[in-house]
């Protein structure tokens, strides 16, 4: 059965904009949404709970959904909602074109960092910005990384902007949370070279060697790595050829994390 929700009052909306925009009511309700067609798919291939599912029947009908989202049929028990434009605005940041919105189940438990030989990660403490998550997300994914490693968490991974700016790499790539303690010791015990941006005695990321069991540190914004990492592992940088000094931290990651994989890719017969 398809509800209909007309009213921007009503108590479903309400609900998802409290998922969207409170980390707390999200783990509360033990929800979360997403939006779009790409981000929904890939949720439902990584095997999470689809819960409730909807559209504004103007821009999207369910078998065109379904052909988008890869599907024959939704999951059994899926919540259809058809939504008009008031209420479609209301929880929608993409109110034109074709569309959905999901309500899926948060995970019973995050995965537990285990680092193998021959992988390599990306570590991020204490990022503030869910943008930038979410593109450090999308950068792993596209290099192929192991995982990313979040230390001492202020943005959780199911944020909607994380989601959206990762275009559902959120769900491809294993996303470990912990303290930087939890991390460090997780490091020593698996013996995972671990390399710091700290500009003290740094040596070019193209003059380290990435190609072991490695783990790559990138902090804020504006504070960079915390103290607590200092001397944990080899400062390196990434050369600079213009007239700044630094780099967004999503587009630094970026440049690392395919140095890492450049490496490797060079190893192969």
């Amino acid at each position: 059965m398809i509800k209909a929700i007309t009213s921007a009052q009503n108590p479903w909306l309400k609900d998802v904009v409290l998922l969207q925009e409170k980390a707390k009511h999200r783990k509360q309700a033990g929800k979360f949404t997403v939006e779009g067609l790409n981000e929904i798919r890939l949720a439902i291939k990584a095997g999470l709970t689809l819960k409730e599912l909807a559209i504004n029947p103007k821009r999207m009908d369910w078998d065109g959904l379904l052909t988008a989202l890869e599907l024959r049929s939704l999951p059994l028990n899926t919540h259809q909602l058809e939504l008009n434009d008031i209420a479609w605005a209301k929880v929608v940041m993409k109110e034109s074109g074709q569309n959905a919105l999901a309500v899926f189940e948060l995970p019973k438990a995050l995965p537990e960092w285990n680092p193998q030989s021959g992988e390599f990660f990306l570590m991020v403490e204490s990022v503030e910005k869910p943008g930038n998550l979410g593109a450090l997300l999308r950068s792993a994914d596209a290099a192929g990384a192991s995982g990313v490693v979040l230390c001492d968490e202020r943005i959780d991974g199911f944020h909607p902007q994380v989601i959206r700016n990762s275009v559902g790499t959120t769900f491809t790539v294993p996303l470990f949370v912990m303290t930087s303690a939890k991390a460090w010791s997780i490091i020593q015990a698996n013996r995972v070279d671990l390399f710091t941006t700290f500009m003290e005695t740094s040596v070019s990321v193209w003059e380290a060697d990435l190609t072991g069991c490695v783990a790559m540190l990138v902090g804020t914004e504006h504070q960079g790595v915390s103290d607590f990492w200092r001397d944990k592992g080899t400062n390196i940088n990434i050369p600079m050829f213009g007239s700044v000094d630094s780099l967004n931290v999503s587009v630094a990651a970026s440049l690392l994390l395919y140095e890492a994989k450049r490496q490797r890719e060079l190893q192969k017969p």
